[in-house]
């Protein structure tokens, strides 16, 4: 029935269930007198409803024509931005919700929020239920603030206390009564007492004495006035307020005759606080006898511009002799430099000399000691029980090449499983024994010795203390050998056949270039049970080493290009190859290498002193 009398009547439409439970309190309620009632008669009375109907509804309808009537009451949307409300820094601050309510009428709930905010995370204030609440305040107000209500003038206000000067701005309050909420802006500001002020002197003037008095931090704006010593109010000269960050800041002048004496006061009034801040100066008599301004500034410059000639001229005088100084011993450096330079040159012809002598007797016994390397020498071949599953060996095991795809062979704890190498079918344990490995044109590969007993699963670490003596190529460049740390090697010219030498009583592997006969490396270590060749190929460099390691069956001739060609003996290019004993070719000259090569490669007694030398252009 309620529900037909407000669709009739031209009434808001509230749903039933807010109505019942509106009818439901009215035991409970106070607006159940008969005043309220009559109240509610009249309203109806307005909007056309018969006086019966009215009656017939009895007071239970007046409670819930309160809400009606807050449904029906045109409400702001926004408060005056300008219009603000004042509190004194660290004071309190009541903010009244711009909202009006029909009196005694209770909110469903009153919610406080910083604003403009997109979102509720500037909680300021929540009461619902009948109870402040604490869920989803900001941090900066909890226990600080408190909703006020007066239900007899229908008004709600906000309550900040201890408050702060980043308090100000605006709040909007949200009021929310059933299903319904409508909500209003209120702008605080915090009235703030500025810093003492400051008065200085600005200058003089046909007699006059301008004053500058300053301060800062005021809200709201200031009240700035000069007073003479006798209490008498100067007019400014000139009065600047500028606001910045909130707070005023301001500048007053004013001035008084050079012959006042006494105390001149500037005094900042703060008239929301009705507090003040005061500052006087003194201004002295002068002394009998007084100097004219003019002389005095003469007195003062004149022997100040004497001084600074003086220094000036001084200081001129001082440069001069400087450069004069910087001069004589400039030359008498370059008088040493050229005559250590001639003494240096001596020292380097002498030590290039004997470099000389020592490349020379290097390179004749390394040459000596590749041959006699090569009269043990012993024709090896490659062990397929040991061959990682991608490598691909030659029917006669001299050759070794990494292939695309693994291979169906069984394993076995003597295949390397991770390492694409293989180890060589002969057992040293004693004796010297020597062979050689074509490598060609490859970019990578690992050639050497290791002992029987090294790892041959998964990830190896290839040194010494591992049993592992190699030389790599890592690069097409770039050779190393792997002892802990790396020794890079310096290589004239790169080998296209390695020789590698064993001397098993002795403990020394060494390697040959056998392309060039010169030496590459040599391991020192005290051996322990049995020695293997070890060979690996790499992987294919995109495309570049796809080239096998070939073992060599016997001793390849040294004459530049050497390429090893394993059991094959024939024609090549119209030339017939013949078996010549390679101890009958008479010994290479030594190049002489760039100083610089020669200190790196073959350090001598005078390499360390040499290494900061620059040499000189003879």
């Amino acid at each position: 029935m309620v529900t037909q009398l407000a669709h009739l009547h031209g009434l808001p439409d509230v749903p039933v269930r807010c109505l019942i439970s509106l009818n439901g309190q009215r035991k409970r309620s106070q607006l159940g007198d008969s005043s309220s009632a009559g109240e509610a008669q009249r309203v109806l009375h307005s909007k056309g409803v018969p006086t019966e109907m009215a009656n017939s509804s009895g007071s239970w309808l007046s409670s819930c024509l309160v809400a009606l009537m807050f449904l029906r009451l045109p409400l702001p949307l926004s408060g005056d931005a300008d219009d603000y409300h004042l509190a004194p820094l660290g004071g309190t601050a009541e903010l009244p919700c711009p909202i009006p309510l029909w009196p005694v009428t209770v909110p469903t709930a009153v919610t406080w929020l910083r604003s403009p905010s997109p979102d509720r995370s500037q909680v300021v204030h929540v009461f619902r239920d009948g109870r402040d609440r604490e869920e989803g305040v900001m941090p900066e107000y909890k226990g600080r603030t408190a909703l006020r209500r007066d239900p007899g003038e229908g008004s709600v206000s906000l309550e900040i206390r201890h408050v702060r000067l980043e308090d100000r701005g605006l709040y909007q309050c949200e009021v929310q009564i059933g299903n319904l909420t409508r909500d209003g802006i209120v702008t605080l500001q915090v009235a703030v007492l500025g810093s003492d002020p400051y008065i200085h002197v600005k200058g003089y003037d046909a007699g006059w004495i301008q004053l500058v008095c300053r301060s800062a931090g005021w809200f709201p704006q200031p009240l700035a006035q000069w007073k003479d010593p006798q209490g008498r109010v100067l007019q400014p000269l000139s009065d600047v307020h500028v606001l910045e960050a909130g707070l005023f800041r301001i500048a007053v002048s004013s001035r008084v005759r050079d012959s006042t004496l006494g105390n001149v006061s500037c005094t900042v009034h703060n008239l929301a606080l009705g507090q003040e801040k005061t500052t006087a100066m003194l201004i002295a008599a002068p002394s009998p006898g007084r100097i004219s301004s003019s002389t005095v500034a003469l007195a003062v410059i004149l022997p100040v511009l004497g001084i600074l000639i003086i220094v000036g001229i001084y200081l001129i005088w001082k440069q001069r002799r400087s450069k004069e100084k910087l001069l004589y011993e400039q030359v008498m450096e370059v008088e040493n430099l050229l005559s250590d330079h001639a003494k240096e040159k001596g020292r380097l012809h002498k030590a290039l000399k004997k470099l000389r002598s020592e490349l020379k007797l290097k390179r004749a016994a390394a040459n000596s000691g590749w041959r006699r390397a090569r009269l043990h020498f012993v024709a090896v071949t490659l062990d397929p029980d040991t061959a990682h599953p991608k490598l691909i060996l030659s029917e006669d095991r001299r050759r070794v090449k990494l292939g695309d795809r693994r291979q169906p062979v069984p394993d076995s704890p003597q295949r390397f499983d991770f390492v694409v190498s293989v180890l060589g079918a002969e057992y040293f344990t004693a004796g010297c024994h020597y062979w050689e490995v074509d490598v060609g044109d490859k970019t990578k590969w690992a050639l050497g010795v290791c002992s029987e007993s090294v790892s041959r699963k998964g990830k190896i670490t290839a040194t010494p203390a591992n049993g592992h003596w190699l030389v790599r190529q890592s690069s097409e460049k770039e050779y190393e050998a792997l002892t802990s740390p790396q020794t890079t090697l310096r290589l004239k010219e790169p080998p296209r056949c390695v020789g590698i030498f064993l001397d098993y009583e002795a403990g020394i592997i060494s390697f040959y270039n056998v392309t060039s006969r010169s030496h590459i490396f040599t391991f020192t270590h005290t051996f322990s049970g049995p020695l293997r060749p070890f060979f690996e190929p790499c992987l294919h460099d995109g495309g570049k080493n796809t080239a096998p390691l070939i073992i060599c069956s016997e001793l390849q001739k040294s004459e530049p290009p050497t390429v090893c060609k394993p059991e094959e003996k024939g024609h090549a290019n119209g030339d017939v190859t013949m078996n010549v004993n390679p101890s009958l070719f008479p010994l290479q000259a030594p190049e002489i290498f760039p100083p610089r090569d020669m200190i790196l490669p073959w350090p001598s007694d005078l390499a360390p002193a040499l290494q900061g030398l620059k040499v000189p252009s003879f």
